[in-house]
Order: structure tokens, then C-alpha cells, then sequence
């Protein structure tokens, strides 16, 4: 009996290659989503006197008012306009009262910051014409004073409206710093106002006179001064 012949096994039928998958296409991406734009701020969050209540308006303007008459003074004499009489001091403005509802603390504080400033400008500059007023009487140069950090400070303490309190204060601060004192006859400059043996002065001269001039003459002979002043 004989053995059969294995048979080979088929050989496996080749393969197509698969065709390339073509790509996805990509997505773009969304795009970003823009902020929010921010709420405009209402016309009660900005700083506008107007927005607050009647009673915070009139007393910010009027505080605003009496710094910038004193300011006003202030300027003219810097610029070398011909002075007056220097002026009585004169209080400052009494703050209106307020209703159950006006309490400054309850205000913005931008509204705050605004009330205090102008009524510390109002108080600087009523205690600055309160000093050019008492100087000369209290035997104090008036320049020297004003420049003098130390008695500027001493006199923010007194009342502006009380002259006694001003001239005794000035009084202090000549004590303790001589050189407050002022220079009793000569004016700055050189001019010997009201000496013995001269002639009067006209009122040209008066007309023709520097600032600094005319302070030392209102210093040295108030009547003169006041006389011209009013010619």
C-alpha cells in the first residue's frame, strides 16, 4: 500500500493595498467669545457736585467761594497792585445748617475730600488776613511773619475772627523770634517814610511806590498812609 504525497498547502492570494483615506478636513475653531464691555458708571457715581443733595452743594460752594475771595486778595498783592487798608479779619462763612440728613460723613468721599479742603484753604487764608491786619499794630513785619513756618502754625490755632487773640499771639511770636520784629522808621528798599525834617509825601509818590513800599509805610506811618490810600 503506498503513502500518499502531501500536498502543499495554497499559497494566500495577495492583498490590494487599501486606497489612502484622505484627511479630515480640521475644524476651525470657534472663535473667542468677547468680554462683556463694563456698565458705564451712572451719573451718581461720578465726581459731580451736582449729584449730591442741596444742602452737601451749598456748603461745598460756599466754602469754594470764601477760599477763592481770600485767594483773590492774595493774588492781587503778589502781582503788585496797589494795596488797601489792609482789611478787618473776617470770620469765616458759619457752615448752613444741615438737615437730620446732613451728615458729611455719610457723602462720597470725593465729596468728603472736597468739603475738607475748602474749608481748610478758607481757614488758612482768613488766618492770613487776620495777620496782615494785626501785624503792624503787634510791631511784627508782615512778610517776615507770613514766611515764618513756625508762627504761621502758632497762629492756626486762634480764632481769625478775635483780633485780641490774633494780636497777642503775633506778640508771642515776636518774643520768641526777634527777627519778626519790624524794623521800626525805615521801609524796605531804603525810603525813610514820616521822618523827622522831610517833606510830606504827595500822592505821586505814593502813586509811583512799590508794593513792599507801601507795606512798610502803612507800617511806619499808618495815617499817611490811609490818607493817600483814600486820596
Amino acid at each position: 500500500m503506498s503513502t500518499p504525497t502531501p500536498t502543499a498547502p495554497a499559497a494566500p492570494a495577495p492583498t490590494a493595498p487599501s486606497a489612502p483615506t484622505a484627511p479630515a478636513p480640521a475644524v476651525p475653531a470657534a472663535p473667542p467669545t468677547p468680554p462683556t464691555p463694563a456698565t458705564a458708571p451712572s451719573p451718581t457715581d461720578a465726581q459731580d457736585v451736582a449729584s449730591l443733595p442741596p444742602w452737601a452743594q451749598s456748603l461745598i460752594q460756599s466754602t469754594r467761594a470764601e477760599a477763592a475771595g481770600y485767594r483773590t486778595r492774595a493774588q492781587a498783592a503778589e502781582q503788585g497792585q496797589p494795596p488797601q487798608a489792609p482789611p478787618a479779619p473776617q470770620p469765616p462763612a458759619p457752615a448752613p445748617a444741615d438737615p437730620p440728613e446732613g451728615d458729611v460723613s455719610r457723602l462720597p468721599r470725593w465729596a468728603q475730600t472736597a468739603v475738607t479742603a475748602a474749608q481748610g484753604a478758607s481757614r488758612q487764608l482768613a488766618v492770613q488776613t487776620a495777620v496782615i491786619a494785626a501785624a503792624p499794630a503787634a510791631g511784627a513785619d508782615v512778610a517776615a511773619l507770613l514766611d515764618s513756618q513756625a508762627a504761621m502754625t502758632a497762629l492756626a490755632q486762634v480764632d481769625p475772627s478775635d483780633p485780641a487773640a490774633v494780636a497777642a499771639a503775633i506778640t508771642a511770636a515776636v518774643q520768641a523770634n526777634p527777627r519778626l520784629a519790624a524794623t521800626s522808621g525805615a521801609a524796605r528798599g531804603g525810603a525813610d517814610f514820616g521822618a523827622t525834617g522831610t517833606a510830606p509825601l504827595t500822592a505821586a509818590q505814593f502813586a509811583a511806590m512799590s508794593y513792599p513800599d507801601r507795606v512798610a509805610l502803612h507800617q511806619s506811618d499808618p495815617d499817611t498812609y490811609r490818607r493817600l490810600a483814600g486820596s
